[in-house]
């Protein structure tokens, strides 16, 4: 099956066979053929499994993520109130909160769909049947997984429910890990290394191995942890791409790095990354943009942070840094597209207090289409990567040096990472010598390498540093160059920030939920 028939099926077709109240265990369309008529064929099924799919991208969710990091800021609340999120002011009935609670459960109901119905078809080859339960397993897994980061204990449903089970409550988040776990044990024995290209984009076994990875080292179960992504290495599948922005503008879909992405299509089902992601001169609403946190993360040259650094010059910051920093923003008087794109010029359109320009002074380049088509909120099909070989990588390094058992595999794995773009000097025993400076090193690795995907938001959280680095003013770009604003010779002041540590580390139930569901609990201080 080519790749259109997972995204166009899985866009148009709806499955549902039971009537009930709207709340998030009603989370299929009920404008759907019935049970009677539907799984009849093969076809049925497949195109049922690829409904699953369909909520992998949820753009208009993913990338703004971001903007309740440190990384990025967001100057709109529209269309996710993620900026009340970012600034701490969020409240339980925060649109952040309902959209990804909904879309995560609407995946589940699919699924559980799937796995109820499946048997239903009479000619289905068995080891297709076990593909696609395994597909379906892998998906609703995949839900779980940023459930129970997101919100901690969750309901855990996995059947589609009778009318007398509406009042679920949440299931504790070691029982849902070990849920995940399990799941993903037994599906990587079903799913395939790999597929013909016609089928490129399903889930395969190095994904759900990638996925119990990730899964574990969260959990704070680094043995398994780091078990599960050398059987992803150990599978020499995937390669760390030395192009790194091609994984992210649409030029290189289908690399060897990418393991798990949601797709898109040129003029059959495209989205919005450029509007959220592109500035001005590239037609877009630079909603979502850097901060400074992030482009002071990015190391000099060699190989150190920029403030213990002899070849970092704070009067040229963007010489001498990182490669992957010029990749992922775009500094002044860069070049994308061909378009030049520089906010120190004052007649720019993407300059400071312009219209729908950055508000920090900075862009990303990450994720900006190489070739845009299409009308200004549905203009790019470039696909949303959900887990690479990089994060393999580095789950498995930060595994095991949280175990303190620091070796050659260690240093390798970082390095792999570190050093795609052959600038980076390695990291050594030398210069990384204790298990408190390779932490660090693994902790800035990911930080400058997942911008604009959803590791950060994790990491800030379970590395407990979230307090730190969320509260306080948000800076954006040194004015050096309009001294016409209040703020020359000085970092842009984007907004100011909190976080309580008492409440954000978990995101609140969403209101609206509780409200259907009263025997669904709130998280603490919400």
């Amino acid at each position: 099956m080519k790749k259109l028939s997972i995204l166009l099926i899985a866009a148009v077709t709806c499955f549902s066979f039971t009537a009930c109240k709207k709340d998030f265990l009603d989370q299929q369309p009920q404008d759907a053929v019935s049970r009677e008529s539907y799984w009849k064929t093969t076809s049925d099924a497949v195109n049922a499994v690829n409904n699953c799919y369909r909520r992998l991208g949820d753009v208009d969710n993913r990338l703004f993520i971001s903007c309740a990091t440190d990384d990025s800021y967001s100057w709109s609340n529209w269309p996710s109130d993620v900026q009340y999120v970012g600034n701490g002011s969020a409240t339980a009935g925060t649109g952040m909160f309902a959209n990804f609670w909904s879309n995560f459960y609407r995946m589940i109901a699919s699924c559980n769909d799937v796995l109820e119905n499946i048997h239903r078809v009479p000619t289905l080859d068995d080891s297709l049947r076990n593909r696609l339960i395994g597909e379906a397993r892998f998906i609703r897994a995949f839900a779980y997984q940023q459930l129970i980061g997101l919100y901690g204990d969750v309901p855990l449903v996995t059947h589609i429910l009778a009318v007398n089970e509406f009042n679920a409550t949440r299931t504790p988040r070691a029982q849902v890990a070990d849920f995940i776990v399990k799941e993903l044990d037994t599906v990587s024995n079903f799913l395939p290394v790999s597929y013909p290209a016609a089928d490129y984009g399903r889930a395969t076994k190095g994904a759900a191995l990638a996925l119990k990875a990730r899964t574990l080292l969260y959990e704070g179960k680094y043995p398994e942890a780091a078990d599960a992504a050398k059987a992803v290495m150990d599978l020499n599948t995937y390669i760390i791409d030395n192009n790194y922005l091609s994984l992210f503008n649409g030029t290189n879909k289908t690399s060897r790095e990418i393991i798990l992405a949601a797709q898109y299509v040129k003029n059959t089902l495209p989205n919005a990354t450029a509007t959220w992601i592109g500035g001005p001169t590239l037609g877009g609403w630079s909603q979502v943009v850097p901060l400074q946190k992030l482009v002071d993360a990015y190391e000099a040259t060699d190989g150190k942070p920029i403030d213990q650094s002899a070849v970092y010059d704070p009067a040229h910051p963007f010489d001498n840094r990182d490669p992957r920093l010029r990749l992922t923003v775009i500094v002044p008087g860069e070049t994308v597209n061909g378009l030049t794109i520089d906010v120190t010029k004052p007649n720019s359109i993407d300059a400071l207090s312009k219209n729908n320009a950055s508000f920090s002074g900075y862009y990303y380049k990450k994720y900006v289409p190489a070739d845009i088509d299409g009308s200004w909120d549905r203009n790019s099909y470039n696909d949303i990567v959900l887990m690479r070989f990089a994060e393999v990588l580095l789950t498995y390094a930060e595994a095991k040096i949280e175990q303190n058992q620091i070796d050659g595999t260690v240093y390798d794995a970082i390095n792999r990472v570190r050093q795609r773009t052959g600038v980076m000097p390695a990291v050594t025993a030398a210069t990384a010598p204790t298990q408190a400076a390779l932490r660090e090193v693994v902790r800035r690795e990911r930080h400058v390498e997942f911008p604009l995907e959803d590791n950060r938001l994790f990491d800030i959280r379970r590395w407990k540093i979230a307090a730190t680095v969320m509260s306080g003013p948000a800076y954006g770009i040194l004015n050096n160059f309009n001294n016409e604003r209040a703020d020359y010779g000085q970092h842009v002041l984007v907004e100011q920030r909190s976080f309580n540590p008492a409440r954000d580390y978990l995101w609140a139930v969403p209101q609206s939920e509780r409200s259907i569901s009263p025997n669904i609990s709130q998280n603490d201080n919400w």
